[in-house]
Order: structure tokens, then sequence, then C-alpha cells
């Protein structure tokens, strides 16, 4: 009886040893477990960290480049103004970037400066005349030790080194006068430095300069787009159907705007050394895209994110080439990206009116909702028709005003009783196009009761000047004022009349003008008289009107 009770007990022991071993193995995978999840997570964060900050620091050199090359020192957020001083003036580019990574939980950066230079002369006996050398001064005397001309030295004795000051017609730092410094940009969290990037910026990067000996050695050249080049989208039906639209001319051929939108990025194509990348930038922004040299040197491929980041409006895109630790020239390009078709405005005449020579015109206008800067009107392209043929037209593309002339006279035409159809094309640099129509009628009556008007004189007593302009308005509510009729005279001697009444008369606005060609005496009177007949022929007496000579009312000034 007793061994049954012996092995039971026995085998309860067993149990309960089992169990404890369980336990302490479950327990050490666990500890385990939560010990790499924890790992993995400050891994995933720490990734997760370093792409935000190496994101940050991309963002950051390019204000940094933004900055005066002469201006680009040493700073340090932690510091009272970044421990240059108050009135540093790329201050608000450093308060920026300050914004910008607090903005990501970054709490300090310092921006370390090494001034660099390229060692044409071997003066390290490396035996490379093509290296880069830093600032040497072991003596702390700060003058460089391979090179006495590379040094620290305040020019204007205010105690530091921050100005620069005219050698000929160098412009020569007080610091170190290398056209080359390695920057490094250190962003820090929590007192622990997050990441770090290092960028060589060279005063040549802006100037195009690109021998060796102005630190920038790679060569780079964008070929398209070219400078000024206008840019188009065409991802819309309406965009689509502008750039479509049948008009009666042809652009020429050298205006070839490019196509840049979502389903069509800008192309961007050059040259640079062999197997360079080309980064490509717009305005301040990043590095955008990334284009890569073949072995003999070309580069060509679509820009989908400069394409992205293009503003309508006017554009800057850069790019430079890099290399191992070598870098080119920023080439840059201006652009003008227009997706806003022209229009039509304010045309006249409309209606039924009592007038032969009405001034037929309208405004063609390229306008857009977001910029005052579009690719403008292009003259070759406007077409003015009048019922169903093409007229002579004056077209200024300043003010986007398209009239009709009477290439003859040179001023606008005389028009018979009658329907008119008028018809205005044109199109814009972007290769977007427009229409308009509208009609008018005129019915001049035979008779007319009262004179033709004149209003707006000017000037009348004081003159503003001792060389004014000399104006006034001539209209007919009736029958319309005749062009060739208007005659100016002053001090007796006729200053407008049908030879150059084209040049003098705006039939829109019914202003006549004049300005001397030499100015007036001093405190002298000077007698203006103008006369302008209407069309109506009934009553004789009624048709022509003057004003001013020796006519009533008068008119004249006095010169101050």
């Amino acid at each position: 009886m007793k061994a049954p009770a012996r092995r039971w007990r026995g085998s309860r022991g067993s149990v309960l040893l089992e169990s404890i071993l369980a336990i302490i193995i479950m327990t050490t995978v666990a500890i385990a477990l939560i010990g790499m999840i924890q790992k993995a997570m400050i891994v995933s964060f720490k990734a997760r960290e370093q792409m935000t900050c190496t994101r940050m620091t991309q963002t950051a050199f390019a204000r940094l480049k933004n900055i005066d090359f002469y201006y680009l020192f040493a700073a340090d957020s932690g510091s009272a103004n970044y421990g240059l001083w108050a009135a540093y003036p790329y201050k608000g580019v450093l308060d920026g970037l300050k914004s910008t990574l607090a903005a990501s939980k970054f709490d300090r950066f310092k921006i370390e400066v090494v001034f660099m230079r390229r060692d044409s002369g071997d003066s390290n006996g490396d035996g490379s005349a093509n290296d880069l050398i830093r600032f040497t001064d072991n003596n702390s005397d700060s003058i460089d030790d391979y090179d006495s001309n590379v040094k620290y030295y305040d020019q204007n004795v205010d105690g530091d080194f921050y100005d620069t000051y005219a050698s000929g017609v160098r412009t020569v730092a007080e610091q170190p006068d290398t056209h080359l410094k390695q920057v490094t940009l250190k962003v820090f969290r929590l007192n622990r430095m997050a990441c770090a990037q290092t960028q060589l910026i060279s005063l040549e990067q802006f100037s195009g300069d690109s021998n060796p000996s102005s630190e920038a050695v790679l060569k780079l050249l964008i070929s398209t787009p070219s400078n000024n080049t206008v840019l188009y989208r065409s991802n819309t039906a309406a965009l689509t159907n502008s750039r479509g639209l049948a008009i009666d001319k042809s652009y020429p051929s050298d205006i070839a705007p490019l196509r840049a939108d979502a389903a069509s990025a800008l192309s961007v194509s050059g040259e640079t050394d062999s197997l360079a990348s080309v980064n490509l930038y717009v305005g301040a922004s990043a590095i955008l895209n990334v284009l890569s040299a073949d072995f003999d040197g070309a580069f060509s491929g679509a820009a989908s994110a400069v394409t992205g980041a293009l503003v309508e409006g006017s554009n800057l895109l850069t790019g430079q080439a890099v290399k191992d630790s070598y870098t080119s020239p920023i080439s840059a390009r201006t652009l003008l990206y227009d997706y806003s078709p022209p229009g039509a405005y304010t045309w006249t005449p409309t209606g039924a009116l009592a007038d032969r020579t009405p001034g037929v015109q309208a405004f063609l206008l390229d306008l857009s909702a977001s910029t005052t800067t579009t690719s403008g009107i292009c003259p070759d392209v406007v077409t003015l028709k009048v019922n169903g043929a093409a007229v002579h037209h004056n077209f200024d593309p300043a003010s986007g005003r398209v009239v009709w002339i009477d290439s003859g006279t040179g001023i606008v035409p005389i028009l018979a009783d009658g329907a008119y159809a008028v018809v205005l094309e044109g199109g814009d640099y972007a290769g977007y196009k427009a229409t308009h129509s509208w009609t008018f009628t005129v019915s001049v009556p035979d008779t007319d009761n009262s004179e033709p008007t004149i209003a707006n004189r000017s000037p009348e007593g004081l003159a503003g000047s001792q060389l004014p302009v000399i104006s006034a308005k001539v209209f007919d509510n009736q029958s319309g004022i005749i062009p060739a009729s208007i005659t100016l005279k002053v001090n007796g001697s006729t200053v407008v009349d049908p030879g150059n009444i084209g040049e003098a008369y705006d039939p829109a606005t019914g202003t006549v003008s004049y300005t001397p060609q030499t100015p007036f005496a001093h405190g002298q009177y000077v007698d203006v008289e103008i006369c302008a007949t209407h069309w109506a022929t009934d009553p004789a007496d009624k048709r022509t009107r003057c004003e001013g000579g020796s006519h009533t009312p008068g008119w004249g000034f006095t010169v101050p």
C-alpha cells in the first residue's frame, strides 16, 4: 500500500516542476518578445524621424542657397539672433527654417561652415591639383597655413568678420575669401542630433562660370526648356477646345509653347558631365526631380514633380549637376505657365446708331484670376472681320485694343447705312484661341437740328505745366462727327487737320488731343480754337460747331 502512495506523490511533484519550468520559459519568451517589439518600435520611430529629418534638411539647403553667399555664416538656433547680430539681413530665412523644423518637432539646428578652396597649386603636396582642401590654421594666426592670401581680415576694424569690401573690381570677404563653403546642417530633437547633412555651396553656382578655378567644376547646359519658354495645360476639355479652335491666321513657326500637366509632364533635357546626376528645383523648393546623364553626358526626362510645383505665371526652374563631391554652376530658366485662354471685352458699337464713324473696336485680353503675368496676345493671329471679310485693323498690345481702321486714311472708316456683323479672332502665346462676334446697324438722318457738342476742354485758366496736353471731346448724339472735319488751332496755327487726324482723334471716346513740341513761355497766354462738323446736311447752319479763337465761347489758358 505504501508504494502507490509514493508513486502518486512523485507524479504530483513532477507535474509541479514541469509547470514551474513552463512558466519560466513563457515568461522569458514574453520578456524577449516585449523587448523585440520595443526595439522594433524604437527602430521604426528612428527610421521615420530620420526620413523626416532628411527631407527637412533638403528643404533647408534650398533656403540656405537663397542667402547671399557672402552672408552665409555659421549659426545656431539655440543662441540669441542665431549667434549673429540683430540686423542680420537674412534672419527671416533662418526664422522660416526654424519654424519649418519646429512643425516637425525638431527644436534646434546648427549651421557649420568650413571654408574650402581648390588646391590648384598642390600646396599640400599630395600630388593632386584639383582636390578640395580646408582652410587650415594650425598656428591660430587667422591666416591659412598654405596660402597667406586666404585669411580672416577685419578690414573696417569693427571687431567682427561679417563684412565685405571692394578690392578693385572684386568683392572680398573679411572671412577667408574662398568661393566655396562646406556647409553642414545639424538638426536636433531633445538635445539629441537627429540627422546631419553636408553640402558644398559655391559662389559660382549662381554666376554660370564653370572653370576649375571658380570652384564649380562640372558643366551643365539645359537646352529644353529654353529661357522664357511658355508652358500650357491641356488637361481639361475647355483648354483642349481653346487650343483646337479654328481661326483664319496661323501662328508663326517660332512660337512653340510646351505642354506641362499631369498627363504630359514637362520634359527637361540637356548636357552635363558623363554619368552625373542633375537635380531640378522650382524656386526655393527642395530637389523635385533627379535626371541621370548617360556616358556621353546627355540627359532627358519627364519632370513630373517639377510640373506639379509650377504655378500659373512666372516660375524659375533651376538645375545643378552633381557627381561625387563636385557640382556645376546652377543653371536657371525662367518659365511662363499660362492656362487661362484669352477673351474679348467691351466691344462697340452695338444696336442701332446714328453715326457713320462710330469706331468699331473691342479689347482682346489675356487675363487670369490668379496672376497678372500671362503669355499675352499674339498680334500675328489677330483678325477683325466685318460682314465676312477681313478688314484692316490696329492692335495695341499694351491695352489689347483692336480697332477697325481705313488703310487709306489712317482713321476709322466712313460707314454707309445698313447692318454690320463683326467677328474678332485671336490667340495668346500659349496657343489658346478665342473668337467673339457682335452686330450693329447704322442709320444717319438727313436732318439734325442741333450743332455738335464740344466738352471737357483742357487746360482752361492756369495750365499745369509749360508743356500741357491740349484736348477736348467732340461728339454728336444724332448724326455723328465727321473726323476729317475736325480742326484744332493754337495761337492761330493749325495743329490738327485731316492730315494728322488719325493720330490726334480717338473715335471711341471722341477725344481730340495735341501736345506742343516745345514748351510755352512762362506767363504766356495761349489761345485755342476747335471746330467739328456732323454728318446731317440739314439745316446747314447747324452742321458745324466752333469754340475759341474768334468764336463764342472762347478758349484759352495761361502758362505757369
